[in-house]
């Protein structure tokens, strides 16, 4: 959801953009798609919060069902009720639960230095349930819950929606991805333990319980579980989920509302987890995980979502790329004649790009060193456009230009490390348009020289199709995986060039 300068001049005084964490009031629920409604609106009478739209409909990776060791029939650890209807994924949930169980008995002494006890229940409800669960406030029904998945220490239990949340989940992202949401929800449980559990603002409570999931992701993906084997594919479903779970585009978290983070933020707490482990997700409280926070900046831009038309962002694009990219190279006396930028229909016929051949071409962006252009697939452009918005169109294009950037380097990369190389350039590329704010709430450009800037939900499209675009496995060595694009984006983004710097090697 790009946009053009003039949309920056407004001042903002109740929403703050910002890489810093947010205040808010506790809630430890996963919701699917949407974020607690008790949101203010801003000075502008911009919403924060609403429903969202559904997630992007961008061809990604399919979850392939997660694998198992002897997976037994029960583990005892979810109570599914009476009168439910048996579910393919009930084993595997459960199973889930137990290993989230065994990871915490092994992992909570050593980073809390207490003694571990497992949640007191983890409940299945149903419109059907007749046997709902007891907190401290009474039964628990299938209203509180719909739509829904929550810990709560008022009983020290963890529920969820089988009749729709996880269903949906499990047919959108595979058995893996409801694992990464159980391990989500157990990390509350992990919070209450620590003594955390409403001391932390909600943003941050959330952000945590994403890395506790990464980090028991991790464990499974390293073989250490007895019952589960996690793949790239499962991997990549627990991505998905985040991005699944973010919050409505445009809600800024605050002390007003329950934000959980967007997708850029929540993929990049699974990763810290995933990467190096339970320590980094205790000393979250102290060292936050970076954020990202856009709002919408005028009614209009609202209502529209703020994306650019097909023409406007290819008229627009190069340009904002070249703004960048021309000034830095030349700073380090380095040679740099901007490339072309020239779409092809996706049946053909394909241009002419060094020695590689139309199927070569087909769905992506590529530059072409003889010619010095960036060509694409037009079809692919649009699809990326209605699909995700037009930072999920600019993607593929800013990588390829990443390419021409690497080419006047001089770099020797090839296949899957130069495409994550291109991908991290994409995101310090995208620094540049990240519209900052003084002290007075007044938005401006990062580059005066800029005349398109970032606006909400633009990261989260980039993200998800760079997924899209991403090779199914670690053994592809093509484009690189869906974890690794998203982590060398957030390293661009986050990092600067120094970070991409230490990429190479």
């Amino acid at each position: 959801m790009l946009r053009s300068r003039p949309a920056l001049s407004i001042a903002l005084t109740s929403v703050a953009i910002a890489l810093l964490a947010g205040c808010g009031a506790p809630d430890q629920g996963v919701t699917a798609g949407r974020s607690d409604a008790n949101s203010q609106e801003s000075a502008t009478s911009v919403p924060t919060s609403a429903e969202a739209t559904p997630t992007s409909e961008l061809p990604a990776p399919t979850a392939e069902p997660a694998t198992t060791a002897s997976l037994p029939t029960s583990s005892g650890i979810v109570d599914f009720g009476q009168g439910k209807t048996p579910q393919p994924y009930d084993s595997f949930l459960d199973a889930a639960f137990a290993d989230v169980t065994e990871f915490w008995a092994s992992s909570f002494p050593t980073a809390y230095g207490k003694s571990f006890e497992p949640v007191k229940g983890v409940y299945a409800l149903y419109p059907e349930r007749t046997d709902a669960p007891q907190s401290c406030d009474g039964a628990v029904g299938y209203d509180q819950v719909e739509g829904n998945a929550f810990y709560t220490d008022c009983g020290d239990i963890i529920v969820y929606d089988d009749a729709s949340l996880v269903p949906d989940l499990v047919k959108q992202f595979g058995e893996s991805g409801v694992a990464v949401v159980a391990a989500h929800e157990y990390g509350h449980a992990i919070q209450s333990r620590a003594g955390l559990l409403g001391k932390q603002a909600t943003i941050d409570s959330e952000q945590q319980a994403d890395c506790f999931a990464g980090a028991w992701t991790a464990h499974v993906a390293r073989g250490e579980s007895k019952t589960l084997r996690f793949t790239d594919a499962d991997i990549n479903a627990g991505l998905l989920s985040m991005i699944y779970v973010r919050d409505p585009v445009g809600l800024v978290p605050d002390s007003t509302n329950n934000g959980h983070g967007t997708a850029f933020d929540r993929v990049g707490a699974f990763q810290e987890g995933f990467l190096n482990g339970v320590a980094r997700c205790v000393d979250f409280p102290k060292n936050p995980n970076p954020r990202v926070d856009l709002p919408f900046l005028t009614q209009e831009e609202y209502n529209n979502g703020g994306n650019l038309s097909y023409d406007d962002t290819l008229a627009k694009l190069p340009a904002a790329m070249t703004i960048f990219w021309q000034p830095t190279l030349d700073a380090s006396k380095v040679a740099f004649t901007p490339p072309t930028v020239v779409g092809f229909p996706s049946a053909g016929p394909y241009p002419t790009c060094d020695a590689r051949k139309g199927a070569d071409l087909k769905n992506n962006a590529t530059y072409c060193a003889a010619t010095n252009t960036i060509v694409f697939d037009e079809d692919l452009a649009r699809n990326l456009l209605t699909n995700g918005g037009d930072m999920a169109m600019a993607y593929p294009i800013a990588n390829a230009y990443g390419d021409a950037v690497q080419t006047a380097l001089k770099s020797a990369l090839a296949t899957d490390k130069r495409v994550l190389l291109s991908d991290c350039l994409v995101g310090v590329w995208i620094t540049d348009i990240i519209p900052t704010v003084d002290a007075q709430g007044n938005v401006g450009p990062t580059n005066p020289k800029q005349e398109i800037s970032l606006s909400p939900g633009d990261l989260d499209e980039a993200i998800v199709a760079a997924m899209a675009l991403a090779d199914p496995s670690a053994d592809t060595n093509k484009a690189g995986t869906a974890f690794e694009k998203v982590d060398a984006i957030r390293a661009g983004v986050l990092g600067g060039m120094n970070a991409c710097q230490a990429r190479i090697g």
